[in-house]
């Protein structure tokens, strides 16, 4: 039931509490990942061997996991953007 206005919420989870189903799917998951590390490396040598692109992907996919995401910054000098040329880089 909703509370109605002025109505201050008594008991239950405090915000942000996750519930015990999703912290205990969670927790398994976790559990997953750290029993299976030491094949990670064996697992990405095997998918490089028929397409190092490939290893190269979930390598990249799997970061995300580990090292946060930086937010976008603009350079400036001054009030004017800067312009950077990178060459192209070619793998083969």
């Amino acid at each position: 039931m909703a509370a109605h206005k002025g109505h201050i919420k008594a008991g239950g989870r405090t915000k942000g509490t996750l519930n015990k189903s999703t912290k205990d799917i969670r927790e398994a998951y976790q559990m997953l990942i750290e029993r299976n590390i030491p094949k990670l490396e064996k697992w990405l040598d095997a998918i490089s061997k028929k397409s190092p692109e490939r290893a190269i992907y979930i390598l990249y996919n799997l970061s995300e996991y580990v090292i946060p995401k930086l937010n976008r910054t603009d350079l400036t000098s001054g009030d004017k953007p800067l312009n950077i040329k990178l060459p192209d880089i070619v793998i083969k």
